[in-house]
């Protein structure tokens, strides 16, 4: 009866799905239906058609009503929760935006426009360091504590680096960016360093919590956004980054061909939607014939995990052989840079050398110039002292000549004295001499 009560619970939680969804429509006949959720257009300009509601359950609490996102983002929030609390009993993910019924802006976010993003709460510690029940949107500081009233709480590294591994390790959505503030993040990924988990899958966190514009605002929740899925291209756009995983903008054919695989899974839920519903009805009619039905339903739900199992399974081996092929071009990638560095280390080493030779054929040339300066500096030397030479033997000289010279004006006034004085005699004489005759 156990397995019967939980089939009856999980048929009414289906039930509830059912009419909780937006974008019913009518096929012939005039069964009810339901389409598959449809992203349109880039996550920060697009819009949502048929989209899924997140839903509170025991492991995941949708903090804010009326929010959507795509059957893929919807999923993955729901096995990340799930993921979590295996690890960690009785952990409770805090969800708050997705995007609106229809998609487009959603204040006050710049994104959350197509279904593909989604705000997620941090798992936190209390004061006395026992895990806190419920995820929380609180601002977390360098030292990764928070505080909300009198209350203090403490990061929970082990919890939200699982909720990380659950994100990137997710077989049915390819996640593109985990934003987290950069303190956070280099604290995830020391704690990861330091359990020592598997280095391809520090590599994977790290590619999508790398830094991006307006990442560094996250430090109260995580930002998480997730590729278009296949079934929604081409009329669902991704930018750039896109990691080793990413499939890529399929061919029209692959577009086609995973739509009707999508429509055929949407039927198939349908058709399981309907059949669980009938068998509330007939629950409520008849207990017996209601039993039989919840005995349908449960070997139905029995052996639909190890359908998911099995999925699950090739995809996660079609993941590995991505990652391979990744790793494989990485490593070419690294072995090229190596080559590459030894080449410019060698070129550096030959420019090196030819600059030690130049400098010293400069230095050579420069000795050999100073020598020759300081000969012709000598040789101008030796000119300067001769020139000098010959003007002092000029200046003597030009004395002797200037002594003499003054020795013969000397002469020649006492000369013209004795002139004058002979010429005033003969004119005294001559006057004299007029005197007798007179």
């Amino acid at each position: 009866m156990d397995a019967r009560v939980a089939a009856v619970a999980a048929g009414a939680a289906l039930a509830l799905l059912v009419t909780a969804r937006a974008g019913a429509a009518q096929e012939p006949g005039g069964d009810e239906t339901l389409a598959d959720s449809q992203s349109v257009g880039y996550a920060d300009e697009g819009r949502l058609e048929h989209p899924f509601a997140i839903q509170t359950s025991d492991r995941l609490l949708a903090v804010k009503p009326q929010r959507f996102g795509t059957r893929e983002l919807v999923g993955l929030l729901h096995r990340a929760a799930d993921a979590v609390a295996r690890e960690a009993p009785g952990a409770v993910l805090a969800v708050g935006d997705l995007s609106s019924e229809t998609g487009g802006p959603l204040a006050p976010h710049g994104s959350h426009q197509s279904g593909r993003d989604a705000d997620v709460g941090f798992y936190m510690l209390d004061e006395s360091g026992a895990p806190h029940p419920r995820g929380l949107f609180l601002d977390v500081s360098a030292d990764g504590t928070a505080r909300r009233g009198g209350a203090r709480y403490l990061f929970d590294d082990a919890r939200n680096w699982a909720l990380l591994v659950a994100f990137v390790d997710d077989p049915m959505a390819e996640v593109q960016h985990v934003l987290i503030a950069s303190h956070l993040r280099e604290r995830l990924l020391a704690y990861a360093r330091r359990i020592e988990a598997p280095e391809d899958r520090i590599r994977r966190v790290e590619l999508v919590t790398r830094h991006i514009r307006g990442s560094e605002n996250h430090d109260d929740h995580f930002h998480v956004r997730i590729y278009c899925s296949v079934g929604d291209r081409p009329e669902c756009l991704d930018k750039p980054p896109l990691h080793p995983w990413y499939y890529g903008t399929p061919s029209p054919d692959a577009v086609v061909a995973a739509r009707v695989a999508d429509l055929q899974r949407a039927a198939a839920l349908r058709r399981a939607q309907a059949q669980q519903r009938q068998a509330l009805s007939e629950l409520l009619r008849g207990q017996a014939l209601a039993e039989a039905q919840i005995e349908i339903m449960a070997r139905e739900l029995a052996r639909e995990p190890s359908r998911q199992e099995a999925a699950e399974r090739r995809r996660a081996a079609r993941l590995t052989q991505d990652e391979r092929r990744a790793l494989g071009a990485l490593r070419r990638q690294e072995r090229e840079l190596r080559r590459q560095e030894a080449e410019h280390r060698a070129a550096e080493r030959g420019r090196a050398a030819n600059l030690a030779a130049d400098a010293r054929l400069w230095e050579e040339a420069e000795r050999r110039r100073a020598r020759e300066l300081r000969a012709t500096a000598r040789r101008f030397a030796d000119r300067e002292r001769g020139r000098a030479a010959e003007l002092r033997a000029a200046e003597r000289r030009a004395r002797a000549l200037l002594r003499r010279a003054e020795r013969q004006q000397a002469r020649d006034r006492l000369r013209a004295l004795e002139l004058l004085e002979e010429g005033e005699r003969l004119r005294r004489q001559r006057a004299r001499i007029a005197d007798r005759q007179r």
